[in-house]
């Protein structure tokens, strides 16, 4: 899988995969590196972190989902 870019709010967020084709994504977001990950129920979600709101967290996981075919 290759790297990919996701638009919230007008922001701009690159995606990139880790290990090839592992389930898990790198994402900076505000400066920080954020990984997401399938959860239990198989939904992408964000590693417990203070980088940024909740809800910009779950936008961005679920456009991961979106683009990435999950």
């Amino acid at each position: 899988m290759k790297a990919f870019t996701v638009v919230i709010n007008t922001d701009r967020y690159m995606v990139k995969p880790l290990n090839g084709h592992s389930p898990r994504y790198l994402v900076n977001v505000n400066g920080q590196d954020v990984v997401f990950e399938n959860d239990g129920d198989g939904h992408v979600r964000a590693e417990a972190t203070k980088a940024a709101s909740m809800s910009l967290l779950l936008g961005l996981a679920d456009k991961i989902e979106e683009n990435a075919g999950v």
